[in-house]
C-alpha cells in the first residue's frame, strides 16, 4: 500500500513503488511579511525525506506553500511540478534550481510511475488542487482552494469520481480584524467548519485529513488573532459529529501512515495541545523606515498602478473618495496621508473620532504594502494592521489593482475584451464562478 508522511502545515509526502511526491514544503521561517510562524518545528528526518523526494509539487505561490528560502534543500535532480500559468514566474524561479520543471496544463494527467499519476486543477487565479491516483486510490488535496458553491463541488466530483482521501484546510487564514473584534473571529472559525462540513458531506470521501492550518499569528501586532483559531481536536470533533460515517485523521510532523492501516488521533491531539499552549511572540528587530524611503515606494506604486491599468482614471473618477487613507505608523509615531492625487504626505494630527479612513501599521509593513506584488495579500492574510471600516474599504480600492495585476489581471482595454470572450464561451468556469 502507498505511504503518507506528514511533514508540516500543508506539506506531505506520498510514496509508492519507490517514487515519492512531496507537496508545498514550508519547513521553517516566518512568512507573509514576517506575520506567521509554524506551530511545530519540522523534524530533521522529514526534511531529509523531502530532499530525497523525486517529485515536488507546489499548489500556489503563497509563501506558506512556495517558500523560496526553503527550496535550497533541493537539487538539480529534483523534478518540480507546477500548474501552467500566464507569467511562468514560479517556473522560471524553479529552473534556477533544477532543469527538471514540468508545467502541467488543465486536463493533463501526468504519470510519476506506472501506477501513480497526478492531475492539477487550477482554481480561480493563483491556487490549484491536486488529484493523485495510486493504483485504485484517489487522493484529493484541496489545500487553500476556498470552495464556496455547489457548482464548484460538482465540478470537482466529476473530475475525481469517488474520493478515498481528502486533505483540507480547517482554520482561518486571514487577519483583517481589530484587537477588540473577537466575536468576528469566532464567527470566521465557526463558519469555516460549517462550510467545510457541508463540502465534506457532498464530496463524501472515506477519509479526511485536516491540515494546512498548523501555523499561528506570531508577531506582537497580530498575536491577538490566535484567540479564536480552530484547533485540530475541536475541528475534528465538530466535523465528526456532522459526518459520522467518515473517518478523520490528524497527523503530527514526522508521522508516517500506510494507507488504511490503524491510526489513533489521541497522541496527536496531546502533542498539538502543548504546541498551542506554547505559542509565543517572535521578536524581530525590524528597521524603522524614514519618510523619504516610504515616499519613494509610494510614488513608484502610483506609477506602476497607472501604467499597468489604463482604465484606472475611470475607476478613480467614479470612486475617488475611496482612494485616500490615513496611515498611523506605530513604530515611528507618525501619521501619513495617501491618495493617488497627493501621493504620500506627512500630517501633524489625526483625530480618531472623525469619520475618515484610517489604518495603523509599522513603517516596514507600509513599505512592503507599496513595494511587493502581493503586498496587499500579505497584509490581509498576515494581519499586521488595524483599520476602521472605511479604512478597510479604502485599502481594497487602493491596492486592488496591485493585487489583481499580480494575478495577471489588468484593468485595460485588451484585458476587458479578453474577459468578455472568456465569459461568453464559458471556458474554465471553475476559475471564476463564485
Amino acid at each position: 500500500m502507498p505511504k503518507f508522511e506528514f511533514v508540516n502545515h500543508s506539506s506531505v509526502i506520498l510514496s509508492h513503488d519507490n517514487v515519492s511526491l512531496a507537496m508545498d514544503p514550508w519547513i521553517e521561517g516566518l512568512v507573509f511579511n514576517n506575520s506567521w510562524n509554524l506551530l511545530t518545528k519540522t523534524p530533521q528526518k522529514s526534511i531529509n525525506n523531502l530532499k530525497r523526494s523525486k517529485f515536488v509539487w507546489f499548489s500556489h505561490e503563497h509563501p506558506d506553500h512556495f517558500n523560496p528560502s526553503n527550496l535550497k534543500i533541493f537539487s538539480k535532480d529534483t523534478n518540480f511540478l507546477f500548474q501552467k500559468t500566464i507569467d511562468g514566474r514560479v517556473v522560471k524561479f524553479l529552473k534556477k534550481i533544477s532543469p527538471n520543471v514540468r508545467e502541467i496544463k488543465l486536463g493533463e494527467k501526468y504519470k510519476l510511475s506506472k501506477n501513480f499519476l497526478v492531475e492539477i486543477i487550477p482554481f480561480q487565479y493563483l491556487d490549484s488542487m491536486l488529484i493523485s491516483r495510486i493504483n485504485n486510490l484517489t487522493i484529493l488535496n484541496l489545500n487553500d482552494c476556498d470552495i464556496k458553491n455547489k457548482f464548484q463541488l460538482e465540478f470537482i466530483k466529476k473530475k475525481t469520481g469517488p474520493i478515498d482521501i481528502l486533505l483540507v484546510q480547517f482554520s482561518y487564514a486571514i487577519g483583517k480584524s481589530n484587537r477588540e473584534s473577537i466575536n468576528e473571529r469566532k464567527k470566521w472559525a465557526y463558519d469555516i467548519l460549517v462550510r467545510l462540513s457541508k463540502n465534506i458531506k457532498f464530496l463524501n470521501p472515506k477519509i479526511v485529513i485536516p491540515f494546512a492550518s498548523f501555523c499561528y499569528f506570531s508577531r506582537y501586532d497580530n498575536f491577538y488573532l490566535n484567540d479564536s483559531i480552530n484547533k485540530i481536536d475541536n475541528a475534528i470533533n465538530f466535523l465528526s459529529k456532522e459526518n459520522s460515517k467518515i473517518k478523520f485523521l490528524a497527523f503530527y510532523p514526522g508521522d508516517t501512515w500506510v494507507f488504511y492501516s490503524d491510526f489513533s488521533n489521541i497522541n496527536t491531539f496531546k502533542k498539538y495541545q502543548k504546541d498551542y499552549e506554547n505559542m509565543k511572540i517572535v521578536h524581530i528587530d525590524e528597521q524603522k523606515l524614514n519618510f523619504k524611503l516610504l515616499k519613494e515606494s509610494s510614488d513608484e506604486f502610483i506609477k506602476l498602478t497607472k501604467n499597468n491599468n489604463n482604465f484606472f482614471n475611470l475607476y478613480y473618477f467614479f470612486f475617488r473618495n475611496n482612494y485616500k487613507i490615513y496611515f498611523k505608523i506605530t513604530d515611528i509615531n507618525k501619521i501619513y496621508f495617501f491618495s493617488f492625487k497627493t501621493g504620500l504626505i506627512e500630517v501633524k494630527f489625526f483625530d480618531d473620532r472623525n469619520d475618515k479612513a484610517w489604518c495603523s501599521m509599522t513603517s516596514q509593513t507600509l513599505n512592503n504594502l507599496f513595494k511587493s506584488g502581493y503586498g496587499y495579500d500579505a497584509l490581509i492574510i498576515g494581519g499586521r494592521f488595524e483599520a476602521n471600516e472605511k479604512g478597510l474599504l479604502s485599502l481594497n480600492y487602493i491596492f486592488k489593482f496591485q493585487a489583481k495585476n499580480y494575478q495577471n489581471i489588468y484593468y485595460n482595454f485588451n484585458s476587458i475584451i479578453k474577459n468578455i470572450f472568456y465569459k461568453i464561451f464559458k471556458r474554465q468556469k471553475i476559475y471564476h464562478k463564485r
